[in-house]
């Protein structure tokens, strides 16, 4: 089972906001990790140990930010995230929670198709070269990257009853094969998407619900989802998930059939997933982990220009706050900003800076700043400079 992680990037402490439609710029400030999405990432592991499959970490953002946050969830919880990918594009800038959900989207169904056309791969292998050494040279090629769980092929010593080897062995006919790989694609088909319920810099909750109906779409087929799920249960025989949720004075109990959604909220404690099925968790199970992040690009995700971005966000957001700082405004043509880095200086018993090209310079004093001006180190903010904080 493909078992899918949404994950974001926030500021720390501080973010540098512009007044052009509340984009934050977050090239330039320090990220952590969602603190909501740790519940998520503890779920994700309840689901792997319950059933088997692969943890997928799907992130979007700047990648040079989000990699070093990634790193550490692959030894998270019991078992980690087993891959990562991350979509970083200077076109997905400025994107609101639709332009959010329509880029995550593509990305949950470029990862679905990437573990199933493997799957296609190796039936078209078998009915070309029938009972020969390059079916299983490919499923190696495939396992090895990390695509075919270890019911269809494995390497393990301790694991030898895949489905190419009893059909490379002769135990089983190409009709038998291609059913039970058929019904491996069927498998890797129902996935499961996990999100934590907000994030700190929007609190909206709104993007886990339109990854479902955004990923709805693009399958042609219905993604159930559940928003602030406090427990769950998962049923591998069924496919079903039941969980429950709670919202205000109102409790839920909410059954779902794969693939489906859930938003998970802080109150979640993962349960106990039982030994008795291990031999089929592990048989789900893929080669490993890939310690390599993905980027994927818009062009990588056959994206819609118009549907990304401020192109596709028609939401209106007001400024910025800095938390922990005043809230910092620009204005085209009217902001005084630093124009080139600036080392630090002192006017009377008092120091400024150091400062970097882009930071504010209208609180300092009106000496300094005429001192400033002359040396063309100070300056209105302008369109171009605005262009170049929002997508460098």
């Amino acid at each position: 089972m493909l078992i899918i992680v949404l994950l974001k990037g926030v500021p720390a402490r501080t973010t540098q906001a512009v007044q052009i439609g509340g984009v934050l710029n977050r090239e330039a400030m320090d990220l952590v990790l969602n603190p909501h999405d740790a519940k998520a990432v503890e779920a994700a592991d309840y689901l792997k140990r319950r059933a088997g499959g692969k943890v997928v970490a799907l992130s979007m953002g700047p990648d040079a930010k989000l990699i070093p946050l990634m790193r550490p969830l692959y030894d998270a919880e019991v078992s980690g995230v087993d891959e990562v990918y991350i979509l970083s594009d200077r076109k997905m800038a400025g994107s609101d929670t639709l332009a959010t959900s329509y880029a995550v989207s593509l990305g949950v169904k470029k990862l679905v198709e990437r573990h199933t056309a493997p799957i296609d791969e190796l039936s078209a292998e078998i009915k070309r070269a029938g009972y020969s050494d390059t079916v299983k040279a490919k499923a190696a090629a495939l396992y090895g990257a990390n695509l075919l769980p270890n019911r269809v092929y494995s390497d393990l010593p301790s694991f030898r009853d895949s489905i190419v080897h009893r059909f490379v062995e002769g135990r089983l006919t190409t009709e038998a094969a291609l059913a039970e790989l058929a019904a491996e694609k069927g498998k890797a088909s129902e996935f499961v998407v996990l999100s934590g319920v907000k994030t700190t810099d929007g609190e909206t909750g709104s993007v886990g619900p339109q990854v479902a109906e955004g990923t709805s779409e693009l399958l042609g087929r219905v993604v159930p989802h559940a928003t602030y799920v406090d427990d769950f249960e998962f049923d591998p025989q069924t496919g079903t998930i039941s969980s429950e949720r709670r919202i205000g004075y109102l409790s839920q109990k909410l059954e779902m059939k794969l693939p489906a959604l859930l938003t998970v909220s802080a109150e979640y404690r993962p349960r106990e997933a039982p030994a008795s099925r291990l031999l089929e968790v592990r048989g789900s199970n893929y080669r490993g982990k890939v310690l390599q992040a993905t980027k994927w690009t818009a062009d990588d995700l056959g994206a819609d220009p118009k549907r990304l971005g401020l192109a596709g966000s028609p939401t209106i957001v007001g400024a910025g706050v800095d938390v922990g700082k005043p809230p910092v405004q620009k204005r085209v043509g009217e902001t005084l900003v630093f124009l080139a880095a600036a080392p630090q200086f002192e006017v009377g018993s008092k120091k400024y800076g150091p400062f970097s090209r882009g930071d504010l310079a209208s609180g300092l004093p009106e000496d300094a700043l005429a001192k400033l001006k002359g040396e063309g180190a100070v300056g209105t903010f302008t369109v171009e400079m605005m262009a170049g904080e929002l997508f460098g």
